[in-house]
């Protein structure tokens, strides 16, 4: 009986072998799985709503360090559930591999991905996959491998991995990367017991390109890109429904590749790595940017993949299939469209939907992108403004590094109104941070931010002005919409603001209010957002002062035990800069502009 070689770990008979099936294979294969939509979506669902607190450690090379909240693992008893696992699959279950890549022309990784279909439902993680990754070439071959796993072990296997690691728990998640050949550029991930397709597809492959990317001196940014401007932000801060449009390029996974002249950086070409959006589906209606490509599969030429979203005429259900219990839709009548903003059938607001960049943007991938807005997304709720523009390369470098947000429901165990903040890349990373805060901190140098320089460095707030007071308390403020964000995003990355003022705490740089309201149309833009409205200045100070603690804290929490600490002091140390003016000032300065 002939084998194959699927990596260096494991070579499996032809026979239980699906070598990149087609669309057509999909479409008839999880047929009891998915229902078609009055729209032509195919619908599915997980059992797993969205990516759980996952076990998720890291085997690495005994000389390189992770970074602060990475968890490492033993190489030996890592090694030993690879093998584990690798007899299991060798042994056991009909396997779909598929290979593709990861990045547009310019800086292209080839992955391969290894699924079980012995539950024949995880197909559909492959066949998303196919969408979100660019098309297999010869000359490309794989560099990253992602073994996934969704159903539970057998109990003998089980049994053997317990005796190698004794706390391995089978009724948990888990992902164990194995980055120990890192030099022989080879990556490799295991995904054990994780149905849906974020946790087990998306997350793992991104984690191993980036590193790759990181480790040939790349920025990896966690963003969306629309035209030349890159637009960062944590989970459900809005990066996505920013990006998103007739110019939508990429909005999750970018690399910056770097180009130097004596030394200096002189730009930053962008490299997308999907070729599809794995877009939420949360509140979507006919005037939200994602909702045409949600739409294509209308002609019934454009596939267009969805899962756990409300749908007329369906209902989820647990069934028995092939010997498994999933989760699928199932009739209950005529099937009529997805319903976006209903969220009793699919008991989620995490429902999503995958449709390629092409659908949206007729030019895409067709020209080469450069760095020129550098754009961070937060969600804020009290005194910060609805754009700033930020012209210190030391206080960019503190602002990428301390994304920042509030979690409006209670996830991570927060409770709503929590202030979060985050490095920018971080659960995707697996080195220090410090390595990607300070090559940014040479590209803002080198190349300038603001006015005399080649990028502006962005920080859009999706949230409110006014909506919490100091303890967390809603009061009741001014709501930053979708179309305000949009508008001051497409003004200042256009370069159509022409009046910025200095901010009497950080000296960065706000839009005139007048300018707004009179020239571009946002009308009372200064009595809408005025913080004053809310807070005395008193209170606005004491904002102030939580901020820069909290600032200074987090970055020296991330940065201080790590090997290039001193390169990042100044960084640290931007925060001490800081002159508290006193109420007076502050009021005078909104009295002047705002009002």
């Amino acid at each position: 009986m002939s084998s194959i070689n699927i990596s260096k770990y494991l070579a499996v008979s032809k026979e239980r072998i699906i070598l990149n099936p087609s669309d057509e294979f999909y479409i008839n294969y999880l047929k009891p799985y998915y229902i078609v939509t009055k729209d032509g979506q195919y619908l599915f669902a997980s059992t797993q709503k969205g990516r759980r607190p996952d076990q998720v450690h890291y085997m690495v090379p005994k000389d390189y360090k992770l970074g602060t909240g990475q968890k490492g693992f033993d190489i030996d008893t890592g090694k030993a559930i690879f093998s584990i696992v690798m007899d299991y699959l060798r042994e056991k279950p009909k396997l779909i591999v598929a290979d593709g890549i990861q990045g547009e022309n310019g800086y292209e990784v080839g992955i391969r991905t290894i699924v079980s279909v012995e539950n024949p439902h995880s197909a559909y993680i492959s066949w998303m996959g196919k969408m979100m990754v660019f098309p297999p070439k010869d000359e490309v071959k794989p560099s990253c491998y992602n073994f996934i796993v969704p159903e539970k072990l057998p109990e003998e296997y089980v049994n053997r991995i317990k005796k190698a690691w004794p706390d391995y728990n089978d009724n948990e998640p888990l992902s164990l990367y194995d980055f120990t050949e890192m030099k022989n550029d080879i990556r490799c991930v295991l995904n054990l017991g994780i149905d849906y397709f974020g946790g087990a597809f998306k997350k793992p492959n991104l984690t191993m390109v980036w590193n790759r990317g990181e480790s040939d001196g790349m920025i990896s940014f966690h963003a969306g890109l629309s035209e030349s401007s890159v637009i960062i932000g944590l989970s459900g801060t809005g990066k996505t429904t920013l990006t998103v449009g007739p110019n939508l390029e990429q909005d999750d996974a970018i690399l910056g590749k770097i180009i130097s002249k004596e030394g200096k950086i002189v730009d930053v070409k962008l490299v997308g790595l999907e070729a599809a959006s794995f877009a939420k589906s949360e509140g979507l209606s006919e005037k939200s940017p994602e909702y045409p490509g949600l739409m294509k599969s209308k002609d019934r030429k454009h596939i267009v993949l969805a899962m756990n979203i409300d749908c007329e005429g369906a209902e989820y259900v647990r069934r028995n299939i092939n010997g498994y219990n999933v989760e699928i839709p199932e009739s209950t009548g005529n099937i009529g469209s997805l319903i976006c903003k209903s969220y009793e059938k699919s008991k989620t607001t995490n429902g999503r939907f995958i449709f390629l960049f092409s659908d949206l943007n007729s030019s895409w991938g067709k020209k080469d992108k450069y760095l020129r807005n550098f754009v961070l997304s937060f969600k804020r709720y009290d005194i910060f403004n609805p754009i700033i523009k930020v012209t210190d390369p030391l206080m960019a470098v503190g602002f990428d590094s301390a994304c920042e947000s509030i979690i409006t429901s209670a996830v991570s165990g927060k409770i709503p109104g929590t202030r979060v903040r985050s490095y920018s890349a971080t659960d995707f990373m697996a080195r220090e941070q410090a390595e990607q805060a300070i090559l940014k901190k040479k590209v803002f140098y080198d190349m300038g931010l603001g006015q005399n320089g080649k990028i502006n460095f962005l920080i859009i707030n999706t949230g409110f002005v006014g909506e919490f007071d100091l303890e967390g308390k809603s009061i009741g403020g001014e709501k930053i919409t979708v179309s305000d964000s949009k508008t001051l995003l497409k003004l200042s990355t256009h370069e159509l603001i022409k009046n910025w003022i200095k901010d009497p705490v950080y000296g960065y740089l706000v839009p005139s209010p007048k300018e707004l309201s009179d020239v571009h149309g946002m009308k009372n833009f200064g009595e809408r957002f005025n913080p004053l409205n809310y807070y005395s200045p008193h209170d606005y100070l004491e904002f102030v002062k939580i901020d820069i603690k909290e600032r200074k804290d987090f970055l020296h929490n991330i940065f201080s035990s790590q090997i290039k600490f001193a390169n990042l002091e100044d960084v640290i140390g931007v925060w001490d800069e800081i002159r508290i003016p006193s109420p007076k000032e502050i009021k005078n300065f909104y009295d002047t502009y705002y009002s």
